[in-house]
């Protein structure tokens, strides 16, 4: 029983801004491995790309889970951390650092569920459109602009793959016409840029 209390406290300790922190710390070593001892790396797209996906992506699941009438917050998951960060010397990056906490405070739809999981892989598909449309009428940029786009589109395909807690298992659970063609239309980005 000791050893529950003790988890417990670990996790209650953590705040939202701590846990923001750890999040994008460790994809950063993650995707950046041995680069981010050089400062340069911290003005890299790659860089960019963790803190506008990681960031916004999370942030949509919290904000759609709190408009449909849930109270939730990000926090890190340790096992999911150390997870994160042994994955900077596998060839497949695992970036999984943490959670948005839900619980409800009330009824809550189908819909609502819905949209709030699938709220975060959504938001990095649009952010991996709008950077690869904008490559093309900023050609001096347009490197740059789709490897963010890239970034974007890579944590939303690790996000929709379908095995839990990741957001596909949900999202194919809720509506799997929708997990088709967002698991499709990532994958497709992946490639294309």
């Amino acid at each position: 029983m000791e050893e529950k209390s003790w988890r417990a406290a670990i996790f209650a300790e953590i705040g939202e801004p701590l846990s923001w922190i750890i999040g994008v710390l460790s994809i950063a070593i993650a995707l950046g491995g041995s680069q981010i001892i050089n400062l340069y790396f911290y003005m890299s797209p790659i860089f960019i790309g963790i803190i506008v996906g990681f960031i916004s992506h999370e942030y949509m699941h919290r904000y759609l889970s709190r408009k449909y009438h849930m109270a939730s917050r990000y926090t890190a998951n340790v096992l999911g951390v150390l997870i994160t960060l042994v994955s900077s010397i596998l060839p497949i990056k695992l970036l999984m650092p943490g959670y948005v906490k839900t619980w409800t405070l009330g009824p809550v739809s189908r819909k609502g569920l819905l949209y709030s999981v699938a709220g975060g892989p959504i938001t990095n598909i649009v952010i991996a459109i709008a950077l690869y449309v904008a490559s093309f009428g900023f050609p001096l940029y347009s490197a740059f602009l789709r490897e963010i786009g890239w970034v974007n589109a890579y944590i939303s395909l690790f996000n929709l793959i379908p095995i839990p807690p990741l957001d596909g298992e949900k999202i194919l659970r809720l509506d799997i016409a929708l997990w088709v063609f967002l698991f499709i239309l990532s994958l497709v980005l992946v490639f294309i840029l």
